[in-house]
């Protein structure tokens, strides 16, 4: 028993001794890391030795981003459009590094400009939209309108912002904030079908641009499962139907001086969804 006691203690013991040690050594291999990391982007700068360090860089993978996206503001713009490069050849696994990447679009120099382009589209356009829906809540209206632009842009790749596209659109004080949540709300598609009520309350805005763009987002999603009915639940069919009825009630006031293309939009795919509820009924 004493001798168990006294082999529990010296183990303790040289676990309490090695801890420092072990902590010491991830410190300095850290510190190692990154100051080989530092001396590959260092490399860029050199024809001679930039594709080795781009290929280095690559092979590092993630604990290089942090240097790379301070490297996307280099005075050189051989260093930031190899950190753009370096970033797109990641990929998916580089999405932390989207914000920057978007920032140097706007670069000065045309070569950063193209590998800038090239890496959001290796990255992938799903990598940008946690970005995109912070930029809703800026306090900067342009900032919000570029967010809402960009997300539209994305189609239904943009189906996490839908709740937040449905806040804004009931944002009382932006009424183009409202306008651009809606039209975004449409080109998502039937990820935006929550938002169907919201939208239709929406026919009855204030402003008639807000009206407007309800009207096309709601004839936007109702078409897009036109194309899809199979995957349409029968529940949700005629939720959509009756949401579409009421909205047609709306547009069809002539005191909301809705445009024949906007009550076109909603009456023609509410026609095309009641005739498959009625064709659904009858199997």
């Amino acid at each position: 028993m004493v001798t168990k006691l006294i082999l529990r203690d010296c183990a303790i013991a040289i676990v309490c001794l090695a801890a420092p040690l072990l902590n010491i050594n991830i410190i300095w291999a850290q510190s190692q890391s990154d100051t080989q990391i530092s001396s590959y982007i260092e490399q860029l700068k050199n024809p001679q030795q930039r594709p080795a360090a781009i290929g280095d860089l690559v092979t590092i993978g993630k604990p290089a981003i942090p240097a790379l996206i301070t490297a996307l503001q280099d005075s050189d713009p051989q260093v930031r459009a190899s950190a753009a490069m370096i970033l797109g050849q990641m990929g998916p696994n580089a999405g932390e590094a989207a914000p920057a990447i978007l920032r140097a679009i706007d670069d000065k120099d045309p070569a950063v400009r193209s590998s800038a382009v090239q890496a959001i589209q290796k990255i992938g356009k799903q990598a940008y939209v946690p970005h995109l829906i912070a930029g809703l809540d800026s306090t900067k209206s342009w900032e919000r309108y570029n967010a809402s632009h960009g997300l539209r842009a994305m189609g239904k790749d943009a189906a996490p912002a839908v709740p937040a596209l449905i806040r804004k659109l009931q944002d009382e004080e932006d009424h183009w904030m409202r306008v651009s949540a809606a039209s975004t709300l449409g080109s998502i598609g039937t990820a935006s079908t929550p938002a169907v009520p919201i939208l239709v309350t929406r026919l009855q805005d204030t402003d008639i641009t807000v009206r407007h763009s309800a009207a096309y987002a709601l004839g936007t999603i109702s078409s897009k499962w036109q194309q899809d009915l199979k995957r349409l639940p029968t529940k949700e069919l005629d939720t959509i139907v009756s949401n579409l009825e009421k909205a047609l009630k709306v547009v069809q006031n002539p005191a909301l001086q809705f445009r024949p293309e906007a009550v076109t939009s909603v009456s023609e795919p509410l026609a095309a969804l009641k005739k498959e509820r009625l064709s659904r009924e009858k199997r």
